[in-house]
């Protein structure tokens, strides 16, 4: 009978200190950790278990059922009673690309509340609106979140804005000697954040025209500034020249009075014609005149 008794008082004792944790119908994420304690009701719950349900609220976004939130907190160990059974988790980063029209390759990378937590807490039948009438899309912006009720009524929020433009490039995978051609194979393409004043390699086709001027580890980016164009067009070379517009393309030959690199013009001298034509190299030993 004291068993039983105790037992008893034991089941009762855990499910008297189970975890239990009401979050907010809707929440919108301004920064990129806010400390979300003050907002999630609990009791039964450690400091600890707190801590987890708060980070799994900042890695959802959009309306979440109480058992997919039950699921996620139990890949983190954490067992909870969350309440209620629908809500909805909204992130600045998210309702930026939707609202804003943000220039190609441009995101926001950081964002922080001026004077409020990074979060707000609204009712169901809120509206929300950003606006960044002086953005430049770079660092140190300022954005404007409007929240308008229903009884049209508004509230303002000023937010500080990080943005990052994101451009494509190549990386290297092996090393690569300097004074070579280097070739595409090696070469693996990716999108990474713009280096200030650095214009960096975003079109291979005509890698073969140029060589590198420096060696380059595996993991480099590859900047235009490593690469020398080759002289594809020498001074006193039989030259290919192409002749062309929107309705005619000759073809001719000639002597190259001057070395050119792709995108460079030259003059090219026909004897038989006595005829210089002038154009711009587009391949070994070949120049296109456009008329």
């Amino acid at each position: 009978m004291i068993k039983l008794i105790a037992l008893f008082l034991m089941i009762l004792s855990n499910a008297t200190s189970a975890c239990e944790v009401e979050v907010p119908e809707r929440l919108v994420v301004i920064g990129d950790a806010p400390d979300l304690s003050a907002v999630l009701a609990h009791s039964g719950c450690s400091a600890e278990s707190i801590r987890e349900i708060s980070a799994t609220l900042l890695s959802v976004n959009g309306k979440i059922t109480k058992f997919h939130f039950t699921e996620l907190l139990r890949t983190r160990n954490i067992q909870a009673e969350i309440k209620p059974h629908l809500f909805s988790v909204e992130n600045i980063k998210h309702l930026v690309r939707e609202q804003l029209k943000l220039p190609v390759g441009v995101h926001l990378q950081s964002s922080a509340a001026v004077n409020h937590p990074d979060y707000i807490v609204l009712s169901l039948g809120e509206r929300l609106e950003i606006r960044c009438e002086a953005c430049s899309f770079g660092l140190k912006d300022k954005m404007n979140l409007f929240v308008n009720s229903q009884d049209g009524s508004w509230k303002g929020y000023l937010i500080n804005a990080n943005f990052k433009r994101l451009v494509k490039a190549y990386r290297v995978t092996e090393f690569c000697h300097a004074f070579e051609v280097m070739s595409a194979s090696v070469l693996l393409e990716a999108q990474v954040e713009a280096v200030p004043h650095t214009e960096l390699l975003s079109d291979i086709k005509h890698l073969g025209f140029y060589k590198l001027n420096k060696s380059l580890r595996p993991g480099e980016l590859v900047r235009l500034s490593d690469l020398t164009p080759l002289d594809l067009v020498k001074a006193g070379v039989r030259t290919e020249v192409l002749i062309e517009n929107d309705l005619i393309r000759l073809k001719t030959t000639g002597i190259s009075r001057s070395n050119g690199s792709f995108g460079e013009l030259v003059e090219v001298y026909h004897p038989q014609k006595n005829k210089k034509y002038q154009g711009k190299v587009v391949d070994l030993n070949k120049v296109l005149v456009e008329l």
